[in-house]
């Protein structure tokens, strides 16, 4: 018999490749799947960000750098959220690195 939570883990993770998404090892850094008792935690933990590809000796941009770093840590988990939401399921946020995902079907408005 199959186990319920490892099928979620794997239709979320199958999702999330679909889209682009690309689980990282356990190296520490990247998108994490964890099970959880509710569901499955997807986070995104952007150590390597902080070690960009930039070039020293090339010009930046006025505010390139820590301002861009937070706003893909505020903008990536929006997207894997929608992404998850958008194949039916139920998404809650915890912290800012985490997302809860569940196997309930998200209610959609009666028209």
């Amino acid at each position: 018999m199959t186990d319920p939570g490892d099928e979620l883990m794997e239709r979320v993770r199958q999702i999330l490749t679909e889209a682009g998404f690309q689980e990282t090892s356990t190296s520490g850094e990247g998108i994490r799947l964890i099970r959880h008792a509710r569901g499955v935690l997807v986070g995104w933990l952007p150590e390597e960000l902080t070690h960009t590809a930039y070039d020293d000796r090339l010009p930046r941009a006025p505010g390139t750098g820590a301002g861009e770093l937070a706003a893909l840590r505020h903008v990536f988990p929006l997207a894997l959220a929608v992404t998850l939401r958008a194949a039916g399921f139920a998404v809650e946020t915890r912290d800012e690195e985490w997302l809860l995902i569940l196997d309930t079907p998200t209610p959609h408005p009666t028209s």
